[in-house]
């Protein structure tokens, strides 16, 4: 276990389990106190983020415990890398945008490549193939599988 408070609380590991453990109890409370739960057989919208929640908050417990020194390892000191996390936090607010004004499809691709900016390789063809595939697979699940009412292009809905 690290020696001292400035370890821990530097640890990557222990850092990163915290967020992702505020973000699902968040998610938790969120949905728990605005949205209806309803049964096991008739589930309301609030079961899905309220189970998303929880998963993300296990993580979270496992991560930070894993930076407390369970299973014992050397503590790796956090950086803050500010390339990538306004790439990823870009790329939500470019789908959060793109989204309701010009469908589905149009709102992945942009997310795709500003995320990908902030990684250390960009790699054109990779990202390509990439947001061909989730893309695909995005509208697989959630516009024919779940029929979720999101426009896939501009002005249109897919009725499957």
């Amino acid at each position: 276990m690290p020696g001292n408070k400035d370890a821990v609380l530097g640890n990557k590991d222990f850092l990163a389990g915290l967020v992702f453990l505020a973000f699902g109890l968040a998610a938790i409370h969120i949905a728990d106190r605005d949205l209806p739960m309803g049964t096991a057989m008739h589930m309301g919208p609030g079961n899905f983020p309220v189970l998303l929640g929880g998963i993300l908050g296990f993580f979270g417990i496992f991560l930070a415990a894993r930076g407390l020194g369970w299973p014992e390892k050397t503590p790796r000191r956090a950086a803050w890398e500010w390339r990538p996390v306004t790439c990823i936090v870009a790329s939500m607010l470019i789908f959060g945008f793109v989204l309701p004004r010009l469908g589905l499809v149009a709102a992945l691709v942009p997310m795709f490549f500003v995320a990908a900016l902030g990684g250390r390789e960009f790699r054109l063809r990779g990202v390509l193939v990439l947001t061909a595939v989730m893309t695909a697979l995005a509208v697989g699940v959630f516009v024919v599988l779940l029929k979720l009412p999101f426009h896939v292009f501009p002005g249109r809905y897919f009725v499957w």
